[in-house]
């Protein structure tokens, strides 16, 4: 009766090839330039026909005509002050 753990290769050949396969993806990995990921933005076109989740008179739909205000909206001097 085999004791252990059974062989993941049958043969040493099939064993080689496995090893020198690993050490050439490891040696890939090694030189490879590290860049920075490649970000696609994807926006679905949204037709008046197409039904909606939400109420589109809630305004929770971002536009690329919004505005985003620089300066904060709230004063500084209405905040409660530390202690």
């Amino acid at each position: 009766m085999p004791r252990g753990r059974p062989r993941k290769y049958k043969s040493k050949l099939k064993a080689l090839d496995a090893k020198k396969y690993s050490d050439r993806m490891r040696y890939l990995q090694k030189t490879q330039r590290i860049a920075l990921v490649k970000f696609i933005v994807y926006q679905p076109n949204l037709y008046s026909s197409v039904p909606t989740k939400t109420n589109p008179r809630l305004n929770l739909r971002i536009s690329s005509n919004i505005t985003i205000p620089i300066e904060p909206v709230h004063n500084k001097e209405s905040r409660p002050k530390e202690t």
